[in-house]
C-alpha cells in the first residue's frame, strides 16, 4: 500500500479540479490504478525494492548476460568491464581497453540497456564509464481525451576508477548521476535526480586460486520527488570466485555471492515515561528482511565456448530464480570479440528474462613481472 500511495500521489493533483464524465470515471480510475501498479511492480519484480520504495531501483537489475547467467554471483570474479557495476575494484584486473553493450528484455515490455567502456589508463590504474537506461513504454490505458498517456524516463551515467595496490589487492570507487522523470500532459511533472557512490575491494589468493570481493553499491541521499521521498537503492555485496581447474582446454570457476540492502533510515525511540524508563530506549527502523544468496559456475572450453549456470535465492521473497547461459569468444588481431546470452526463469511470476551482451576488447599484452 505504501508503494501504491507514493506513485498514486504523482497523478492526484490533476484530478482535484477536473470534472469527469460519469461514463469515463471507471476508465480513469482503472487507468490510474494500472499505471501506478505498473510503476510499483517493475522494481518489485527486479528484487530491488525491499520493505519500502526505493528510488533508482532499476540500477539493481543485472545488466550483464555473463554475470546474471551465473546467478548474479559476480562480486568476487568481476574481471571484465561490467565490474564497474558489480564491484569497481575488479576493473584493476583489466589488461586492455574493453567495451560492452548489454540488453535485457525485462517484464511488461520494458527493457534495460547498459553501455560501458574502460581499461588501463596507467600501470596499476584503470578507468571505466557506463551509461544505464531503463525503458518503460508509453503507458496508455484509456483514450487520451480521458486520461493522457504517461511518459517515463530512467537513466544514469557513471564513472569508476580502480587501483591495483599490489599484485593481489585492488580497490575501486565510482559515482553515478541518476535521473528519473515522470510526465503526463496537463499534470505537474515529477522528477528526481541525485548522485550515488560505489566502493569496492578485490583480493586474489594463490593457494587456493580464489578471488574475494566486497562492494557497496548506490550510496547516496534520498531522492526527492514532487510529493514523496525515496531512499537510494543502497546494497552491500560480498562474494568469492574459486578457479577450481585450469588447463589449455578446460577452465572451471565456481562463484558465490551474498547481498542485501543497507537501511539508513533508523531512528531512536525515546520512552515517554520519564527518566525511569530510559532503559526502554531502542533503535528502530523499517527492518529490511530480505537479501540474495547466489551461486554460479562458468566452464570455458578451449577459451572459445563458455557454459554458465546459477541460482539466486531471494531470501524473504518467493522470487528465487535459476539461470543459465552461454558465450562465444574469438580473436581477430588486434581485437577479441565476445557474445554472451543469459536466461533467467522467475518461477513465481511464471515469466522469464533474456539478456544478450556483446563486447569488444583489445587483446591484452602479457604483463611484465613485477
Amino acid at each position: 500500500m505504501k508503494r501504491l500511495l507514493l506513485f498514486d500521489g504523482l497523478f492526484s493533483d490533476g484530478f482535484k479540479n477536473r470534472k469527469i464524465n460519469p461514463e469515463s470515471g471507471l476508465r480513469v480510475t482503472l487507468g490510474r490504478s494500472l499505471t501506478a501498479a505498473l510503476l510499483v511492480w517493475l522494481p518489485v519484480a527486479a528484487g530491488a525494492v525491499t520493505n519500502g520504495t526505493q528510488g533508482g531501483a532499476f540500477l539493481l537489475i543485472g545488466g550483464s548476460a555473463r554475470a546474471t547467467s551465473m546467478g548474479e554471483a559476480f562480486t568476487g570474479l568481476a574481471d571484465d568491464v561490467s565490474a564497474a557495476t558489480w564491484n569497481p575494484a575488479g576493473l584493476s584486473q583489466l589488461g586492455a581497453l574493453q567495451s560492452s553493450l548489454s540488453y535485457t528484455a525485462w517484464f511488461a515490455d520494458t527493457s534495460y540497456a547498459v553501455v560501458g567502456a574502460g581499461g588501463p589508463i596507467a600501470p596499476r590504474h584503470a578507468l571505466a564509464a557506463t551509461v544505464y537506461y531503463f525503458h518503460v513504454p508509453r503507458i496508455e490505458n484509456v483514450p487520451a481525451d480521458v486520461e493522457p498517456a504517461v511518459e517515463l524516463s530512467n537513466y544514469a551515467a557513471g564513472l569508476a576508477y580502480a587501483w591495483r595496490v599490489t599484485g593481489r589487492l585492488g580497490i575501486g570507487a565510482g559515482v553515478k548521476l541518476l535521473s528519473q522523470d515522470l510526465s503526463q500532459s496537463g499534470r505537474p511533472e515529477s522528477a528526481a535526480s541525485g548522485a550515488m557512490v560505489d566502493l569496492g575491494v578485490h583480493y586474489r589468493l594463490e593457494e587456493p586460486d580464489l578471488g574475494l570481493g566486497l562492494a557497496l553499491q548506490n550510496m547516496g541521499p534520498s531522492l526527492e520527488f514532487r510529493d514523496a521521498r525515496a531512499p537510494a537503492p543502497f546494497w552491500v555485496r560480498a562474494g568469492a570466485a574459486w578457479h577450481a581447474y585450469r588447463d589449455p582446454w578446460v577452465s572451471v570457476t565456481g562463484t558465490t555471492d551474498l547481498a542485501g540492502p543497507v537501511d539508513t533510515r533508523y531512528r531512536i525511540d525515546w520512552p515517554s515515561g520519564g527518566i525511569g524508563e530510559i532503559g526502554k530506549t531502542r533503535l528502530a527502523g523499517p527492518g529490511q528482511k530480505r537479501g540474495d544468496l547466489a551461486v554460479g559456475t562458468e566452464w570455458w572450453i578451449a577459451g572459445i565456448l563458455a557454459l554458465r549456470g546459477g541460482y539466486t535465492f531471494r531470501l524473504g521473497s518467493d522470487l528465487s530464480s535459476p539461470s543459465a547461459g552461454a558465450g562465444l569468444r574469438f580473436e581477430v588481431e588486434p581485437f577479441a570479440y565476445a557474445v554472451d546470452y543469459g536466461y533467467s526463469f522467475w518461477g513465481e511470476l511464471s515469466s522469464n528474462v533474456s539478456r544478450v551482451s556483446f563486447s569488444l576488447s583489445l587483446i591484452p599484452k602479457p604483463r611484465e613481472s613485477e
